[in-house]
């Protein structure tokens, strides 16, 4: 009588994966090293290995290499920031910088800095520090420092807007309106909350390095990327940029 039981043999699932040399065409494998040469012929390496450090850091993370290696791009910094004034960087900066935070202060001009309500600029001026957190408006830095607080790395350490910078402002002689009509425009000068900025003797901004330390007031009150919107950027005729600079960019 024959056995009720019998052998089975294993069953062998057949992998749908293809070995990786049929995955892979010549055509492909030609594309992939001609995309790869492209890349490097224009300027690739500079993407693939920039650091950002052109890009406007939030307080505490001015050390670009500290900050691109403890940073893990969770985006809490820029959720916590009450101001809205830091974005997560593009590919444009670098893939070693790619999605960690910067500054931006380029908002709308209905959505910019506004001193507190009674507050005059004499007054702003005697307590900078405190008029910016009691301020209105949004797109620039009032050093209240939650981001530090609410990154998780310690990619943002401790900063002292009263002895560091952010960076300092610059005004492009080919944008400012001051520039084109003589004297026309001075809100930098009527809001900069450390009288950073003066007018020279043609009536024109000049700014003062040492007084200057990036809070992005001037740049967020500028108004001269409205009166030129049909140049297609954004950027204004006083610029906030990284570390110390010369006042003036020429025309």
């Amino acid at each position: 009588m024959p056995s009720s039981t019998s052998t089975r043999s294993p069953i062998r699932w057949k992998s749908a994966v293809k070995p990786l040399s049929e995955n892979i065409s010549r055509r492909s494998f030609v594309a992939g090293v001609g995309g790869a040469v492209g890349l490097v012929a224009l300027g690739g390496v500079g993407v693939a290995t920039g650091t950002g450090e052109n890009l406007l850091r939030p307080p505490g993370g001015q050390d670009a290499t500290r900050l691109t290696s403890l940073c893990v791009r969770c985006d809490r910094c820029r959720q916590a920031c009450p101001r809205q004034a830091i974005e997560s960087s593009g590919l444009e900066n670098g893939l070693v910088s790619l999605r960690t935070p910067a500054l931006s202060f380029d908002v709308k001009l209905a959505r910019a800095y506004r001193r507190p309500d009674g507050v005059e600029q004499a007054d702003v001026l005697a307590d900078p520090y405190g008029t910016l957190l009691d301020a209105g408006g949004y797109g620039f830095c009032d050093f209240c420092m939650k981001c530090a607080e609410a990154c998780p790395t310690g990619a943002l350490v401790a900063f002292d807007p009263a002895r560091e910078r952010l960076g300092t402002a610059v005004v492009d002689a080919a944008r400012c309106l001051a520039f084109e009509n003589s004297g026309g425009c001075r809100k930098c000068v009527d809001y900069c909350p450390f009288a950073a900025i003066t007018l020279d003797a043609e009536r024109r901004p000049a700014v003062n390095a040492a007084l200057c330390n990036g809070c992005g007031v001037c740049e967020n009150v500028c108004p001269a990327s409205s009166y030129r919107a049909f140049s297609g950027t954004s950027r204004r005729g006083i610029n906030v940029v990284p570390g110390a600079a010369k006042g003036v960019e020429s025309a």
